[in-house]
């Protein structure tokens, strides 16, 4: 009688393959979520809404990141931006507030203002001390208030006048001996020329002026 063979049949190709695709079956999720390749996983193996805000590193999105005019008023904090300004304030006006939808609010706007300061020597002979032009289109409240300085042994008298177009408001003050005295003056007028002029009864004096000019109504 013959002798059974102590040796197992060696496996054929086909089981061999059965048994690779069972040990992968049951291993390689586990392989694959733990053992990654770096840089393997793409776009196509991101799931629909898988990346949540939790998966975030924070700071880790810049400005760098998001497109161009990606982002709209639906989805700015209109609190802490503010929509281009959609409108303007008409003639004589000025934009004084502007709202975070781009609405202004407009406020009347300041007056126009003019002025200059002069110094000169005054002697008998009617001098002018401070001239400004004042543009067409206004009419204009001009103010004045000339500074005599008196460097003589006597007493002294000076006369200013402040005047805008043909108005004109004047007054005299009495100028101690090494003293100083100022002359407040105040005209309404139309546009042209604001002048301050003075003059010395009876000796020399230094005066100083300046005039401001506040444009107060349209010329009609």
């Amino acid at each position: 009688m013959r002798k059974k063979s102590l040796h197992l049949p060696r496996p054929s190709a086909a089981m061999l393959v059965a048994v690779t695709a069972l040990f992968v079956a049951l291993g390689g999720v586990g392989y694959a979520a733990t053992v990654l390749p770096a840089n393997s996983v793409g776009t196509a193996q991101l799931q629909h809404s898988s990346v949540t805000h939790s998966k975030l590193r924070f700071n880790s999105v810049s400005y760098q990141d998001i497109q161009q005019r990606a982002i709209g008023l639906r989805r700015a904090d209109l609190n802490q931006l503010q929509q281009r300004v959609a409108s303007t304030c008409g003639a004589g006006n000025a934009i004084g507030a502007i709202s975070n939808n781009g609405t202004v609010t407009c406020n009347a706007a300041r007056p126009a203002q003019f002025g200059t300061t002069g110094t000169k020597a005054v002697t008998t002979a009617l001098t002018s001390v401070a001239s400004e032009t004042l543009p067409t289109g206004s009419t204009y409240l001009a103010m004045a208030n000339p500074s005599v300085s008196n460097a003589s042994a006597s007493a002294q008298d000076v006369t200013c006048a402040l005047t805008v177009g043909p108005n004109k408001q004047s007054a005299t003050v009495h100028v101690p001996a090494g003293g100083s005295e100022s002359i407040p003056l105040q005209v309404a007028g139309p546009a042209g020329t604001a002048d301050v002029s003075c003059s010395n009864a009876s000796g020399a004096s230094s005066v100083t002026s300046a005039i401001n000019a506040i444009a107060t109504s349209a010329n009609n």
